[in-house]
């Protein structure tokens, strides 16, 4: 279907340790990463099969907020099983030395299971702006912010029932050249290389009525979260408490 819709390459991100992940948590590490890597795999092969490039990543959860791991390898992931005990600044600082990226993922999403929203700019390469799985509202937010911090922004689709695909429910980047590996892509986004986004529909610019629902945390460099008046901050970009 990503082919047929003229993609030239997909991202696997599925859940990890503290996210919305269906892998016991009481299984031997090695284990546990197996089985967590097998959807990938399996999409791997499939791509090799159909000629369409298959890259790996994860997406790990702290309180709600969601970050998007690019550039390690399950080689990677069996060598360091410490990473479920991370929080996010750790987990920021771990991945660079890595030489992979993170992307805070729909930071302005809001959900019954969700009772704050948590901004971690100095924790983040990148924010995903757009995500075709969530509400026009905390796009918008999320695009605003995006633009007033200066980071790269990303778009995706957030595509967890490959049965109900359309072009409308999917989103993502456009890139002057094919991805060899998945360094290409970590090297877009902690470079600032330019890029563009394929959406699915136009979206309107922000305005003071799109006012989050949730209570808004802005996290320092070393982790701290503050509350902060949210319009303010998608006023001028600087957190107001």
């Amino acid at each position: 279907r990503y082919l047929d819709f003229g993609y030239s390459g997909i991202i696997i991100t599925d859940h990890f340790w503290h996210g919305n992940c269906g892998i016991d948590r009481s299984l031997p590490w090695t284990e546990f990463v197996n089985r967590f890597c097998s959807g990938y795999e399996d999409a791997l092969d499939a791509g090799i099969r159909l000629g369409l490039p298959v890259f790996f990543g994860w997406e790990e959860t702290f309180d709600g907020d969601d970050y998007l791991v690019y550039g390690l390898s399950k080689e990677w992931l069996l060598q360091h099983p410490e990473v479920r005990n991370w929080d996010r600044k750790t987990q920021y600082e771990q991945v660079h030395a890595a030489g992979g990226c993170v992307v805070q993922a729909h930071p302005f999403r809001a959900a019954s299971y969700i009772s704050a929203i948590h901004l971690s700019p100095f924790l983040a390469d990148g924010i995903e702006g757009f995500n075709a799985g969530n509400q026009l509202r905390w796009n918008i937010s999320g695009m605003r912010y995006a633009r007033l911090r200066n980071l790269p922004i990303t778009a995706g689709s957030d595509n967890h029932h490959a049965g109900r695909m359309s072009r409308s429910c999917l989103s993502g980047v456009l890139l002057n050249r094919p991805l060899t590996c998945i360094r290409d892509y970590v090297s877009v986004i902690r470079n600032a290389e330019p890029h563009a986004l394929q959406l699915p529909c136009s979206l309107p610019e922000w305005t003071e009525d799109i006012v989050p629902e949730l209570p808004v945390y802005w996290h320092d460099a070393a982790g701290k979260g503050t509350r902060i008046d949210a319009v303010a901050l998608l006023r001028s970009g600087l957190p107001s408490a």
